[in-house]
């Protein structure tokens, strides 16, 4: 785990105009997957991935869900890994002490699984246990997933935290569009709303830990 040591206060400045904060509720990242992940994950799907299958471990009903083979990941560590430290180190620096500088962050996949749904299929709320931060990248999206639908939800993610107030909204909804990555805390609440129509919904996801390599023992060894 990576040790932040959170600020006892903050100094606030003088402002040149209104400046909103927003110190409560955790933030979600959100980029762009490479089209080589994009590419390369349908590809291991295509041809009939080898990873276990790890449905039993996971919750919801869809067609199927395997891990994702650990060569099929390696090779896009280095987008996953940047992420990952974009997403911490935005958090750091609006709320913790600044790092030592012989702290070197690591990232380390503890899980990664593809998610291949269908009509009717669903993820009821739920959160990721044993992981820091989780994520979601979407591969392919069914043509018509929301035709007829009065109130758009049907195959998209909500993520839920805090409760309604007047000024405070504790959902957000996003509709699913290939290459959209999404990365956020572990403990987030969760959902993916069933759709109807034909084709597969495919997505991946996993559970990602932070931990610290001191330069100095690094060194040593």
């Amino acid at each position: 785990m990576l040790t932040l040591t959170h600020k006892t206060y903050h100094e606030m400045g003088k402002s040149s105009g209104f400046i909103p904060l927003r110190p409560f509720g955790p933030a979600i990242g959100h980029a762009t997957l490479p089209q080589q992940i994009v590419e390369d994950f349908n590809a291991d799907l295509d041809r009939g991935t080898n990873g276990q299958d790890w449905s039993g471990k996971l919750v919801g009903r869809v067609n199927s869900e395997n891990l994702i083979p650990p060569e099929i990941i390696q090779p896009h560590m280095k987008f996953f890994s940047e992420c990952a430290l974009h997403y911490v180190g935005d958090y750091a620096a609006r709320h913790c002490e600044p790092f030592s500088p012989d702290i070197q962050p690591q990232v380390e996949v503890r899980s990664a699984w593809y998610v291949r749904s269908r009509a009717g299929d669903f993820n009821p709320v739920h959160l990721h246990t044993s992981a820091e931060l989780s994520c979601i990248g979407y591969l392919q999206v069914p043509e018509g997933m929301e035709d007829d639908d009065h109130y758009p939800c049907r195959g998209h993610v909500e993520f839920l935290h805090g409760t309604h107030g007047v000024l405070n909204k504790p959902s957000f909804m996003v509709r699913p569009r290939v290459g959209s990555f999404f990365i956020f805390p572990g403990d987030l609440m969760h959902t993916v709303y069933p759709f109807q129509g034909d084709g597969e919904r495919r997505s991946f996801s996993m559970n990602i830990l932070l931990s610290e390599k001191d330069e100095e023992d690094d060194e040593g060894t």
